[in-house]
């Protein structure tokens, strides 16, 4: 704002020193452009290949007609972490989910840490390299989840509540674990998959390309 108002004041006082200059003299179009010209430089301006004017502040943004926003990069900032579409199929019925991808070592042991709520149909799904026993817990996780476990062909093996123990210790937290080996482990609000008749023996299966790990 004070860049603002000093170019502003300065490029008043300096029309009118050009118009007591041309008041006093007979001046041609192109003189007159010229001096506009010299005196749109020396007060910091320019105009820009549209034609908009725009003024240069101190740390070299410009502002203008085009009100561009100072600190707000032109490349839009995106969600790094994937996201894949996927179905549960019971009894015929099919229900969407969008799942956000577990497919590193960092990101499997954060999980839904400190989440404090979920879409609906939203969860995410952890993937790993190949299928073998999976065990899990619920170290800093505030939402009740259903987690499902899933065989490499999609096969759901079983279903998991599993309830927060905020003071508990890592030797006091329960663990859930497959009943076989899982390739992929889907966690959801607590209430899903009861909700949705999901149990051992429903299909899942994702829509397009299957996710893989990343190391």
């Amino acid at each position: 704002m004070n860049v603002e108002r000093r170019n502003g004041t300065a490029l008043h006082r300096g029309f009118l020193s050009i118009g007591r200059v041309l008041a006093d003299m007979r001046v041609t179009p192109a003189l007159l452009v010229a001096c506009l010209v010299v005196c749109s430089g020396c007060m910091g301006l320019g105009i820009d290949s549209e034609g908009t004017m725009q003024s240069n502040d101190r740390s070299g943004n410009q502002s203008g007609d085009r009100s561009v926003t100072a600190g707000t990069s032109t490349t839009a900032m995106t969600d790094a972490k994937e996201n894949v579409s996927a179905a549960f199929v019971a009894d015929g019925e099919r229900t969407n989910v969008t799942l956000e991808v577990a497919n590193s070592p960092d990101e499997r042991s954060q999980g839904l840490m400190h989440r404090e709520s979920l879409p609906e149909n939203h969860g995410m799904v952890f993937v790993f390299d190949k299928a073998q026993p999976q065990t899990f817990w619920m170290k800093n996780t505030v939402l009740p989840l259903d987690i499902i476990f899933i065989a490499a062909d999609g096969t759901v093996i079983n279903v998991e509540q599993a309830d927060p123990q905020p003071n508990a210790s890592d030797l006091e937290l329960e663990r859930y674990s497959s009943d076989s080996p899982a390739k992929y482990v889907v966690e959801m609000r607590q209430g899903f998959a009861n909700r949705e008749g999901i149990e051992s023996g429903t299909e899942f299966v994702f829509e397009g390309e299957r996710p893989t790990t990343e190391n």
